[in-house]
């Protein structure tokens, strides 16, 4: 149990919310969840959040649901404080909340002002709150670790879609400031992911068209085939955990060689 009597807060934890399928978030606290720790859920979606707690405790875990929208800091700061409240300590973080809201397909040009805003407050200012306001109290309990979900957007960009990989690149810097400003009591890591198959990322396809789509997408991959949140989880598991004691500041990209390769196709 890699993650026995340890405290975790996880951010975007609700199943996708177009069906109720996976979500990277949800995965993630499913997993920390199964090795022993206990999960504060957080997410804007009440009724999604809730049934990731409900899933952990119907597999013997501890979970604790708090709606929070990270965009705003006087509910970021309550999520923090019902956590100090309920179990006294935290000691690992994990921000994961992110927004695809918005005409957010537009060059710089393009996209509405309000998109950009909303997009950066969420997807980057959100993390900096959870961090700003969880920080003391992973100190106050002797130290942890916080893993930042950011994207292999963030080295590698789409035409016309400009706000989000700016999000990630800066996650990207905001994680290794963090984890060279509070080592050795916290190490902060980053976790890049390539495409990964996520409910809220199919639409209003058909299943047969999702399944069409997703065989295209997989042929651009050295490894043939999608990413899955378990995978996702499985990497987060390693840095939320002693496994990783000596990685610190590191943004991991899990791609399936995709970076590497020289096919740059989505």
């Amino acid at each position: 149990m890699k993650m026995q009597n340890k405290i975790a807060l996880v951010t975007g934890a609700a199943p996708g919310y177009k069906n109720g399928g996976p979500s990277i978030g949800s995965a993630i606290a499913f997993k920390l969840a199964s090795e022993g720790a206990k999960v504060v859920v957080v997410d804007v979606l009440e009724e999604m959040g809730q049934r990731t707690v409900d899933k952990i405790k119907e597999n013997g875990g501890e979970g604790l649901f708090v709606r929070t929208d990270v965009s705003k800091t006087n509910e970021v700061k309550r999520a923090i404080e019902i956590t100090r409240q309920k179990f006294g300590k935290l000691h690992c973080l994990v921000n994961c909340a992110a927004s695809y809201e918005g005409d957010i397909f537009r060059n710089v040009v393009e996209i509405p002002e309000e998109d950009w805003n909303h997009i950066i407050d969420v997807n980057l200012n959100g993390y900096f709150r959870f961090a700003k306001y969880a920080i003391p109290l992973i100190l106050e309990s002797g130290g942890g670790t916080i893993v930042n979900i950011s994207s292999g957007a963030a080295f590698r960009v789409l035409k016309n879609f400009c706000v989000y990989p700016v999000t990630k690149a800066a996650i990207n810097s905001l994680t290794r400031t963090i984890a060279i400003d509070f080592a050795p009591q916290i190490r902060c890591n980053a976790i890049c992911p390539g495409f990964v198959r996520i409910a809220n990322s199919e639409g209003d396809r058909t299943p047969d068209e999702v399944e069409k789509w997703i065989a295209n997408i997989a042929k651009t991959y050295p490894l043939k085939r999608i990413c899955s949140v378990e995978e996702i989880a499985n990497v987060s598991l390693f840095l939320a955990s002693d496994d990783s004691s000596y990685i610190n500041g590191e943004c991991i990209i899990v791609d399936g060689g995709m970076f590497v390769s020289d096919n740059h196709e989505f």
